[in-house]
């Protein structure tokens, strides 16, 4: 195949992966889905992030590779490039792991909550970090994950423009959703901020002053040490069952049977490990997600480091969201299932826990704050 069929190729991959994206995003889909199965939002969650992790495996098999070199930087130019990168996709972590409650961003605690027969998490609604001044942070950093390539082919190239020219486009319809979810009470920290990048000349100061709760899932770092051992032992893990790089079709099939593995026994390993922090069960999902997200995070970074260090390069990024993904989500459900009993101690059942809702009620009682709620709704990127 030609060198443009070849791009037209990888073209369509990558705007297939926005039209599934949005499409199982879509308001509509998810009042059809409430109508048809009962599944809230906060659960279709779970299957927009598998679907996107089946689709990115699956579109990174059928890549079309060029080889064809746009620039390839040396000297200075390269390790600030390659800083730029490796910043930007430390940074994507760092939103998810401080900033988002993964849990809820990705599905895994609706699904735990299932699970367990406990009521639905509530939206955790604090602006922390760059949530100060922009609405989208996680769409900011993929300028950087993209575009920042010591060597850029044009295959890459045309994965940096159509994934970012996709990037602003879903996040103009994920405020249009958030206007239409919350209304007049979500445009104060609309005007306040920034939809990728922040308002600097016009408000410097961004959404700081807007009366938001502070997150707790880092009130004591200390409880997610473990993700942290356990995450390196996964890097390590990765590195044996795919090697330095995932690339061919045979490749990506090994990183998603890795990112399953790694699932399983971290998860189960962290669940058997770690106890409760807090009074609160939700609080306790959050706490638990977040070790098993910073495990999940560790991992990828330590085999692309692993690798790094093997080969001279870094391993290509195609298995990085997937791997991420598979371990943060259904490592969580896994870390649950490991000691079901232990984390479900605190759990008033569901029944118990509406009919208590319904008997605390007051009549009058105004709606909690829509843009809290919107914030919540916009804990995924």
């Amino acid at each position: 195949m030609q060198s443009s069929g070849k791009l037209l190729v990888d073209a369509l991959l990558v705007v297939g992966f926005g039209v599934q994206h949005s499409g199982l995003a879509t308001l509509r889909v998810k009042r059809l889905v409430k109508a048809k199965t009962g599944m809230e939002a906060l659960a279709w969650r779970s299957v927009e992030s598998l679907a996107n992790v089946v689709y990115i495996l699956a579109a990174a098999a059928l890549w079309q590779s060029t080889g064809d070199v746009v620039w390839e930087l040396s000297g200075t130019a390269m390790v600030i490039m390659y800083a730029l990168a490796v910043a930007s996709w430390l940074w994507y972590w760092q939103l998810h792991l401080f900033e988002y409650d993964c849990g809820l961003a990705f599905g895994s605690t609706t699904l735990v909550a299932q699970a367990a027969r406990a009521k639905g998490p509530k939206l955790i609604s604090w602006k922390v970090g760059s949530r100060r001044w922009i609405r989208f942070p996680v769409h900011t950093a993929f300028f950087g994950m993209f575009f920042c390539l010591p060597t850029m082919t044009t295959d890459l190239l045309v994965l940096a423009v159509v994934v970012n020219i996709y990037n602003v486009i879903g996040s103009i319809l994920y405020d249009k959703r958030l206007i239409a979810l919350a209304g007049d009470a979500y445009r104060p920290y609309l005007d306040l901020t920034g939809l990728i990048f922040p308002p600097v000349y016009r408000n410097p100061k961004g959404a700081a002053d807007l009366p938001m709760a502070a997150p707790q899932h880092w009130r004591k770092p200390s409880m997610h040490l473990p993700g942290l051992v356990v995450g390196l032992a996964l890097g390590g893990l990765y590195y044996v069952l795919i090697g330095p790089h995932a690339v061919t079709p045979l490749d990506m099939l090994q990183a998603g049977g890795a990112g399953l593995l790694g699932a399983l026994l971290t998860g189960l390993l962290l669940g058997a490990v770690l106890k409760p922090k807090a009074e609160d069960w939700g609080q306790q999902q959050t706490d638990l997600s977040t070790t098993v997200a910073l495990n999940a995070a560790t991992g990828v970074v330590t085999w692309a480091v692993i690798g790094w260090v093997d080969t001279g390069q870094a391993p290509s990024f195609a298995a990085f969201l997937p791997l991420w993904f598979t371990v943060q989500y259904l490592g969580h459900v896994f870390a649950f299932l490991a000691g079901r009993k232990k984390w479900s101690a605190s759990l008033t059942p569901l029944e118990r826990a509406v009919e208590s809702e319904k008997s605390t009620q007051p009549v009058g009682r105004p709606a909690p704050s829509a843009t809290a709620a919107a914030m919540g709704q916009a804990n995924t990127g």
